[in-house]
C-alpha cells in the first residue's frame, strides 16, 4: 500500500498523464558502474540535455533520476523520442566511461503501459530529481 498523501498521488497522476499524452519512443534505465552522487548525476542529465540540443535536430527527453538504499549510488531512468536521440545518450555515456553498455537497458515505450509505469511513480520521493529537455518542434 502507498503511503502518499493525496496531494502527492495527485502529483503523480497529473504527472504520468501530461507524460503519457506524449508517444515515446524508448523507456531507458542507466547504471553506473561507480557510484555517481545525486549533485553529480543531476549535473551530467543537464550536461545530456544541451548535448541533445546541440546533437539532434527533434528530441524530446524526460529522466528521473533515483537513489538506491545506501544513497551512495543513483540511476536514471529515461523516456526518448526523436530519431538519433537513444544513439546520442548511449554515445554520452560511453564518453563519460561510466557505463558498461550491459548497465544500460533501451525498451520500446507500450503507450498502453502508460507514463505513471514507467516513470511518474517516482516523482513522490524527497530525494528524487527529474527534469524534460526538448527541441522547439516538440513544444505543444
Amino acid at each position: 500500500m502507498n503511503s502518499y498523501s493525496i496531494d502527492t498521488k495527485e502529483l503523480i497522476q497529473q504527472w504520468g498523464s501530461w507524460l503519457g499524452e506524449e508517444s515515446w519512443d524508448y523507456f531507458s534505465t542507466i547504471t553506473y558502474r561507480f557510484d555517481v552522487s545525486a549533485r553529480r548525476n543531476e549535473k551530467l542529465m543537464f550536461e545530456l540535455e544541451k548535448r541533445l540540443l546541440k546533437k539532434t535536430r527533434s528530441h524530446k527527453l524526460f529522466w528521473i533520476m533515483e537513489n538506491t538504499s545506501n544513497y551512495y549510488q543513483t540511476h536514471n531512468h529515461l523516456l526518448i523520442k526523436g530519431k538519433g536521440v537513444r544513439k546520442e545518450v548511449d554515445l554520452f555515456l560511453k564518453e563519460k566511461k561510466l557505463v558498461i553498455p550491459k548497465y544500460v537497458k533501451h525498451e520500446p515505450y507500450e503507450t498502453g503501459l502508460g507514463a505513471h509505469y514507467y516513470v511518474s511513480k517516482h516523482i513522490h520521493s524527497d530525494r528524487v530529481k527529474y527534469g524534460l529537455s526538448y527541441s522547439e518542434d516538440f513544444i505543444k
